[in-house]
């Protein structure tokens, strides 16, 4: 079977065959040929003969055989040496067609073969010749007959015959030759046709591999245009098609890393699957939620369903990505089903929900500290239908809910102390404390308190606002850094004298100019030397200390304290506005000042942050741009 789906060997066996039917026909039409020129070989010679022997003068004599009348013992000596003379078969006959003599006796005396071709022939026109079925030889065999006509009419005839079988010995081994040299002809042709099925194919066989390198898109896939005209038009046609392929190709990949590159921009994780669940797209935002498992085939002794492991390593090209994320997130989850490539059930369970109800499914859990939301939707494009799964980081909006939660709850709080204090007050001035002169000067000086206090909270509300939302105006220029540590620290001096706290200043030598605002800065020492004096009990040391940093593009100003320090959990809080700790809001002021702090820092292109240890005091520093 494999012979007739080679398309070599259909042309080898087909040239084959058709050299060997020529071979035949012509070595058929050779024989013969050749046989029929032997017979009219033969024939022309016997009757050339016959008519020799009809002029034989002791025949137009009739002396040697008394006339044709008497004994005929004469004419069978005169055919058995005419017989051997000619090496043929001699038979004498007279003119009515009875047998005078035969050379080989095969033909009875007196038997009369006037019906015989030749002899009619001869009667009629001198000679005769006729290749017919012999009785006497028991198959066919070749006659010529000749007239004898010692006057006006023939006295009788001389027939020469000779068997088939004689006239066809001598071509036998002519026969033979002609066969070996078939058979010859016939290897020869059937090595011509495997070289030209061979050599015809061979082009095509290199167009095949071309074609084949063509899915692996290997360089260097053109065909050359061939020799013949055939081949040529489909090498140019293959050429086109493997312009359009990589034309196509092209656009294919250009549409992959648009998508890509849309997918890779967003802050979301998508999941792309097809109908039955298997990933067919992520980006690195998905890989690096879910973790680990999602490339368990390449952490692990697993194998890809192709078969070859798959190394793990860091994404050079995704550095948010951790050891644990393989280098190629497609080429390791693609194919898989999500409830291979994900740790959470609740994942799986959502998309499985869409997939059921072909609905748009939705769920919200935590998942490693993290709130998840994951929504599943269905879609159609073109012939092929799947999945998008979004898994949504919702950690940062939940916690900008909770500060939004808690800002309501400390304003409230801060509120409502000044203003129970007013309407307690209020309503004792209307009670009749007004009437009395010593009590009504001091409530009304209370009430003034409060007002203050509600008036700087709605100023540094407004400032803060302001700040945010950057309608402030900064004046930025190169300043000494002893120009924004200095002022605010020695404003602060008597406070701290009163406090019997010494507060020190720790300036490194030769710091260069700073890029900033030296009010705004003013307002930002001010702040953090007012809180270390506020937490710090008497006899404690405040050190406020500039310095460079590493690079040399920053300068590092800090306050320590000794003071009582923050809780560890309320460390990555303490820059939220009207966020007070515990010990905190015992100590009075509105919480505000911190976040001014940070959007003012911020604002310099700066950093803000605290180092504590509880009951052992803390330190806050924040960074200047070097001029």
């Amino acid at each position: 079977m494999f012979l007739f789906r080679s398309l070599r060997w259909r042309i080898f066996l087909a040239l084959t065959f058709l050299i060997a039917a020529m071979v035949f026909c012509l070595s058929l039409f050779f024989l013969s040929q050749t046989r029929q020129f032997s017979l009219e070989q033969v024939g022309a010679r016997l009757v050339h003969d016959a008519a020799f022997l009809a002029t034989d003068s002791e025949l137009r004599s009739g002396s040697a055989i008394s006339g044709w009348q008497g004994d005929h013992a004469e004419a069978v000596r005169l055919a058995r040496e005419w017989s051997q003379q000619f090496e043929a078969r001699v038979t004498l006959l007279r003119a009515d067609g009875t047998v005078l003599a035969d050379s080989e006796d095969r033909q009875p005396a007196h038997d009369n073969l006037s019906n015989r071709p030749e002899i009619q022939a001869a009667l009629a026109g001198g000679t005769g010749y006729s290749l017919r079925h012999s009785r006497a030889y028991g198959a066919e065999a070749l006659f010529a007959a000749a007239a004898i006509p010692p006057s006006a009419d023939p006295a009788g005839l001389v027939r020469l015959s000779v068997p088939r079988a004689s006239i066809d010995a001598p071509l036998e081994r002519l026969r033979l030759n002609v066969l070996a040299a078939a058979q010859l002809a016939l290897v020869v042709g059937a090595a011509g046709a495997f070289a030209v099925a061979f050599a015809a194919m061979r082009p095509f066989r290199s167009l095949a591999r071309k074609a084949s390198r063509t899915v692996h898109r290997e360089d260097d896939i053109r065909v050359a245009p061939g020799t013949t005209e055939e081949f040529g038009q489909l090498s140019r046609a293959f050429n086109r098609m493997v312009e359009e392929l990589d034309e196509e190709a092209g656009r294919v990949a250009r549409a992959r890393e648009r998508l890509t590159s849309v997918l890779d921009t967003l802050v979301d994780g998508v999941f792309i699957l097809d109908g039955e669940g298997r990933v067919r797209l992520c980006n690195a935002v998905a890989a690096e939620m879910v973790g680990a498992a999602a490339y368990a085939g390449g952490q692990s002794s697993q194998e890809e369903p192709g078969g070859q492991g798959v190394e793990t390593e860091t994404s050079p090209g995704n550095p948010a990505l951790t050891a644990q994320v393989a280098p190629a997130p497609e080429s390791l989850v693609q194919g898989r089903l999500l409830a291979q490539v994900v740790r959470d059930h609740r994942i799986v369970e959502t998309w499985q929900a869409c997939n059921d109800d072909g609905e748009p499914a939705e769920s919200i859990f935590e998942m490693d500290g993290r709130t998840v939301r994951t929504i599943a939707l269905p879609y159609v494009a073109g012939d092929s239908d799947g999945f998008i799964v979004l898994l949504q980081d919702m950690t940062e909006l939940h916690r900008l809910e909770r500060v939004r939660r808690d800002f309501v709850s400390n304003i409230s709080h801060e509120l409502r102390t000044p203003l129970a204090s007013l309407r307690a007050l209020t309503e004792t001035l209307r009670d009749g404390a007004l009437d009395d002169p010593e009590a009504a000067p001091r409530f009304l000086d209370r009430i003034e308190t409060e007002v203050d206090s509600l008036a700087q909270m709605v100023q540094e509300l407004l400032e803060l606002s302001r700040i945010e939302s950057g309608q402030v105006p900064f004046r930025f220029r190169p300043v000494p850094v002893s120009e924004v540590v200095l002022a605010p620290v020695e404003r602060l001096q008597p406070l701290a004298a009163r406090e019997e706290i010494d507060l020190i200043i720790d300036l490194a030598p030769r710091l260069p100019r700073v890029y900033a605002d030296a009010e705004r800065v003013h307002q930002v020492m001010a702040n953090l030397v007012h809180n270390a004096l506020k937490f710090s009990p008497q006899g404690a040391s405040i050190i406020v200390s500039a310095g460079g940093d590493s690079s040399g593009q920053e300068v590092i100003v800090s306050v320590s304290d000794t003071g009582v320090g923050i809780p560890a959990e309320d460390r990555d809080r303490i820059f939220e506005r009207f966020y007070k700790t515990d010990r905190a809001r015992a100590s009075g002021g509105t919480g505000l000042g911190l976040a001014i702090a940070k959007h003012i820092i911020q604002a310099h292109g700066g950093r803000i942050w605290v180092d504590s240890i509880e009951n052992r005091g803390s330190k806050f520093s924040f960074t200047l741009t070097v001029a």
